[in-house]
């Protein structure tokens, strides 16, 4: 868990923010900026009467940015200013932006014109070695935490978070603990006649800050076994007794976040988990097999019980992921599932959420998931093809001035005080009847992905992208489909629908 590329390859924040390696400290350059400007292009027209269309009018988009990096004896400092044009996206994904002035974990979104959103987004760090062994760092950017392709704690999908981190290695034992502040927006009041054409709800969103902290101790116990505690607690920045709160508790190292919760008296969102590891020798090294759980609330009598307790909030991920010798070849097969109601609190602000996005698991709770990822690359070409299928309980959604009076558990954005009943409920949940709109939803992706390293553009991609989305069941079944051809910074995230 100290790498900053783990066994999938995917770009993550590492738990470590870098390797002490003196030699790498001092040959940084103290500051070095890189422009650029990378367009992309999806096709325009639909497919009447067919069971797949493209989504909106296509069009050209781009992305463009500054990069800022350097360091000097033991410090080191990153940062990333992005521009996003995302053209001729889906319904549902303008909708999104229009709403809220967000979108999909990216960055604060509007709408330019009827097809296309923009984004906005700066990200970065400084980082300081303490010693070998301590480093700190602070700054705003995204965490994933654990070796699956998705993660029940930190995921990558997730907005980037303001945070401060402290990271230990001790040789076969590394801790992290991180303070962040979470950004949770509300219905606002936009105005009856908007000033201009660019007004939307998401200008007037209501903001309210709360807290974060998590740690996580991983311990190599010998023969490829390596095993991993999580702790996690949320809590709001203001409440009635209290207009600026923080609890200095929360960020002390080594502390339990639920016993802490319980010794000051405060009804916090407090959430535990583990994981463990294997990589066998005997498969040279080539394979990992990878566990991982977390408890929102853990009532013993409850969980053996079989009567569905409505806070018997728990989720559980599996993977197993496969290189060749030779590193060309990678492939992930994978499996998870989170419970109703998990993830949410009484207050939404108390959610484990960010910016309108889940902070762990992209699809929240009341979920079951299985995927399937195939990677080949070499010096310049590289190829992904991935398949997701979920099922899921759908709750009706949350849009501005039309929050659901019940819910199923599905949106941990949601107040689990909706919940319709406390018994009954297990996966997946469709609100037995007594949820309007409510129901089981089922949701197939697939997208395969080719690109080709340009030296002369300093390491940029060509390439091209195929993604095919079907959903049915609750509502309305839809299905499309997507191409982009285009040059790119770095690989975006295929389980996104452009």
């Amino acid at each position: 868990m100290t790498s900053a590329t783990p066994l999938n390859g995917a770009q993550v924040m590492p738990l470590n923010p870098f390797e002490f390696e003196s030699d790498s400290l001092t040959s940084l350059r103290v500051f070095e900026v890189n422009g650029y400007a990378t367009p992309q292009w999806s096709p325009g027209a639909r497919l009447q009467g067919s069971w797949i269309e493209l989504p909106s009018a296509g069009g050209v988009g781009w992305r463009a940015g500054l990069t800022i990096q350097g360091g000097h004896k033991r410090w080191k400092w990153e940062g990333t200013a992005d521009h996003w044009r995302v053209a001729g996206v889906h319904e549902s994904d303008w909708n999104e932006a229009w709403q809220w002035g967000v979108w999909d974990g990216i960055g604060y979104a509007w709408n330019p014109n009827p097809a296309d959103i923009a984004i906005a987004r700066a990200t970065g760090s400084v980082s300081y070695q303490v010693s070998p062994s301590v480093a700190l760092d602070l700054g705003k950017n995204q965490h994933h935490w654990g070796k699956g392709w998705r993660s029940l704690w930190h995921d990558r999908q997730a907005a980037a978070l303001p945070y401060a981190r402290l990271s230990a290695n001790a040789g076969k034992v590394h801790y992290t603990h991180l303070i962040g502040s979470t950004m949770h927006l509300g219905v606002g009041s936009p105005p009856a006649l908007p000033s201009n054409g660019r007004n939307n709800p998401g200008t007037y969103t209501t903001k309210k800050r709360a807290w974060m902290a998590s740690h996580v101790v991983d311990v190599e116990l010998g023969g490829g076994w390596n095993a991993g505690l999580f702790g996690a607690v949320t809590w709001l920045h203001a409440d009635s007794g209290y207009s600026h709160r923080f609890e200095p508790a929360y960020a002390l190292p080594f502390i339990a976040f639920r016993p802490t919760e319980y010794a000051i008296g405060s009804a916090d969102n407090a959430l535990i988990g583990a994981s463990l590891e294997w990589i066998p020798r005997f498969a040279k090294k080539q394979v990992l097999i990878y566990g991982q759980l977390l408890f929102d609330e853990m009532v013993v009598s409850e969980l053996l019980s079989s009567d569905g307790w409505w806070a018997n909030k728990w989720g559980v991920l599996g993977s197993v992921q496969w290189r060749s010798s030779n590193e060309h070849w990678f492939v992930v097969l994978e499996a998870s599932g989170v419970r109703p109601y998990t993830y949410s609190h009484a207050s939404s602000a108390q959610s484990w959420t960010h910016q309108h996005q889940p902070l762990a698991h992209p699809s929240g709770s009341n979920f079951v998931e299985g995927r399937f990822h195939v990677q080949w690359k070499n010096n310049k070409w590289s190829w992904h093809t991935g398949a997701v299928y979920i099922r899921k309980g759908k709750d009706e959604f949350a849009e501005l001035g039309m929050e659901p009076s019940a819910s199923v558990g599905s949106n941990p954005l949601l107040s689990y005080t909706t919940r319709p009943e406390d018994y009954g409920i297990d996966w997946i949940y469709d609100g037995n009847g007594l949820v309007e709109d409510a129901g089981i939803q089922d949701v197939a992706r697939l997208w395969m992905d080719l690109g080709y390293t340009l030296p002369q553009l300093g390491g940029q991609e060509a390439f091209v992208r195929g993604m095919m989305r079907k959903e049915s069941g609750a509502q309305a079944d839809q299905a499309w489909w997507r191409l982009e051809v285009g040059i790119r910074v770095n690989r975006v995230f295929e389980e996104r629908n452009w």
